[in-house]
């Protein structure tokens, strides 16, 4: 599909915020065509763009003024996935609802709802040259390719996740599919210390895969045997999101985290010939 989207009809949400703890809720309502996709919250409008990213401990949060909007990869990777370009996500709470861990609520919502094609043409971000960035033993790097491209390699020293790789080429159907059901994952031993920093306090084995010394707690265990990277490739997409466009191009990334795809993407744009931002043909 060449043309912008928008949803068809309003989507509203509440549930538990996974790092404050909080009750949240949101409304997602359709947006006019060029308007990207956008949070609103105590009267700030915040682009869901790179130069808006303030924090990206453990989850990517968004900033204007005094507002902020926290955990926003899991539906940013449902709008990329499903095709949305224009969106208001009005939020109470300043944070986005957990609900499953993962992006299936999202992508259930939006199915349902439907999306209305739009009379402008979808803007592409096309990778015209490699580019990497390195943060330790984590990299990750753009390279230029036909279609949206991921290939994510993770590595823990848990013997139930260990060394895991997966490469996609992102397809209508593909996000559904392959990544929307694949849940935000941690260890119980961490689960203390991150939680006196605040985070993770409305974490649960409902909303969250979690693993003790000897594999998940989560009754049914597993949905895959490699859940984890495909989780990781789900947050990298919604960090992708950040671009503003629909990314033509390949990412590659070994031990990915939000810091390290946002530091790439804006290296990307920083370079000035790594990024051409067009239309797509009519």
């Amino acid at each position: 599909m060449t043309a912008q989207a928008t949803l068809a009809g309003v989507i509203e949400r509440d549930g538990v915020a996974l790092h404050s703890g909080e009750h949240v809720s949101v409304r997602l309502v359709p947006a006019d065509p060029g308007a990207g996709i956008a949070f609103s919250i105590d009267g700030e409008v915040i682009p869901a763009v790179l130069s808006h990213v303030v924090d990206t401990q453990l989850a990517t949060t968004l900033g204007a003024a005094s507002a902020r909007v926290r955990t926003v990869e899991h539906l940013l990777a449902a709008c990329m996935g499903m095709g949305i370009d224009n969106l208001l996500v009005e939020v109470t709470g300043g944070e986005i609802p957990v609900l499953d861990g993962c992006a299936k609520a999202w992508v259930d919502a939006i199915e349902s709802t439907g999306l209305m094609e739009q009379d402008a043409l979808k803007r592409l971000a096309i990778i015209r040259r490699p580019l990497e960035i390195k943060d330790g033993p984590r990299w990750a790097r753009l390279l230029p390719a036909d279609e949206t491209e991921l290939d994510v390699r993770i590595d823990f020293d848990h013997p139930a996740v260990g060394c895991q790789h997966l490469s996609l080429a992102l397809t209508p159907g593909t996000f559904a599919a392959e990544l929307s059901w694949a849940r935000t994952f941690g260890f119980e031993r961490h689960v203390p210390a991150m939680r006196r920093m605040g985070l993770v306090r409305g974490g649960c084995l409902d909303n969250a895969l979690v693993f003790g010394e000897d594999g998940p707690l989560n009754p049914g265990g597993l949905k895959a045997p490699d859940e984890p990277v495909r989780h990781k490739m789900l947050d990298a997409l919604g960090d992708l999101a950040l671009l503003g466009a629909s990314l033509q191009g390949r990412l590659e990334a070994e031990r990915p985290g939000h810091g390290v795809i946002v530091s790439l993407l804006r290296a990307a744009i920083d370079a000035g010939d790594v990024v051409e931002f067009q239309t797509t043909a009519p």
